[in-house]
């Protein structure tokens, strides 16, 4: 087998687009998986409570886009207590280490208070797009927050 430069694979891979063949070639092999690694730039999590804050770290340690859902959809008709999690503070406090980078961020059903939307104001210098859809807990105190230290 013909083996190809890491600068060569990033390269290619910089065309792949869609999770799912980002996901596919990183199955290949493990210069692929890890070339894959540093270069993927955004990553959907369907279900937060599949995988933890610190795990996604490990496995992308470059991501400057991320798509987070948190309670199930039969949450929007009231089948789900109040206060069961889609918490977004663990999320925003692993973060805030490790991706100085981020610039998007795109939330559904999540719990956001003031206290997570502050410091996502206040981690993340290059940030440009918050996206939140059903989500919960904040009021404007931390849109203020967002308005005020984002772009």
């Amino acid at each position: 087998m013909t083996y190809f430069p890491e600068e060569v694979l990033e390269s290619i891979f910089d065309f792949i687009t869609t999770n799912q063949d980002r996901n596919s070639i990183s199955l290949v092999c493990k210069s692929w998986f890890i070339v894959e690694k540093w270069s993927r730039k955004s990553v959907f999590i369907g279900n937060c409570y599949a995988i933890t804050p610190e795990r996604l770290i490990s496995r992308f340690p470059r991501l400057k886009s991320i798509s987070l859902k948190g309670k199930p959809h039969f949450a929007d008709f009231n089948l789900v207590p109040h206060d069961w999690g889609g918490f977004l503070l663990p999320w925003i406090e692993a973060m805030a280490k490790s991706y100085p980078g981020l610039e998007e961020l795109r939330l559904k059903r999540m719990v956001v208070t003031d206290e997570s939307l502050e410091l996502l104001s206040q981690s993340f210098a290059n940030f440009k797009s918050l996206v939140m859809i059903t989500c919960e807990g904040f009021t404007t105190d931390g849109l203020a927050a967002i308005a005020t230290n984002c772009r």
